[in-house]
């Protein structure tokens, strides 16, 4: 019973890699920003001037290489500890992954109260309490 307590922050940990994975195909393959944008701006995409669609790219590319960064920690980081427990990595890998979905957090909600378009905030936020509890059931199951 312990065992299957033991593998459960690694499940989790991938869960969360899995849907990292694809929101950095979202952001790394846009043609335009996302829905909420569009309701954030109060613009089309088409409406928007060439220029300042290349900024947005550029950033919504940004945005996806940050996922990609953190689903590939995370998606590899359970086999890998799996196979080869390593204390350091088995807090340090899901703890960078908190500290992003965090930051991805504070910057969705503080736009969703600024301008009360409904932004991604939920996503990390559950993404977050997912990673905390596989933080701390390792902690337990130490």
């Amino acid at each position: 019973m312990e065992e299957i307590f033991k593998i459960i922050p690694g499940i989790l940990y991938f869960f969360v890699g899995i849907i990292c994975l694809s929101m950095a195909f979202k952001g790394l393959f846009s043609k335009k920003f996302l829905s909420f944008h569009e309701e954030v701006t109060g613009k089309k995409w088409n409406e928007i001037e060439n220029r300042l669609k290349i900024l947005i790219l550029s950033l919504l590319k940004l945005m996806g290489l940050g996922f990609l960064i953190v689903s590939i920690l995370l998606i590899i980081f359970p086999i890998v500890n799996y196979f080869s427990p390593n204390e350091f990595y088995q807090y340090f890998i899901p703890a960078t992954a908190l500290v992003y979905c965090a930051g991805l957090f504070s910057v969705n909600y503080s736009l969703y109260k600024t301008t009360k378009v409904d932004t991604p905030w939920k996503g990390s936020l559950y993404a977050m309490i997912i990673l905390i509890v596989g933080i701390i059931i390792s902690i337990l199951t130490k």
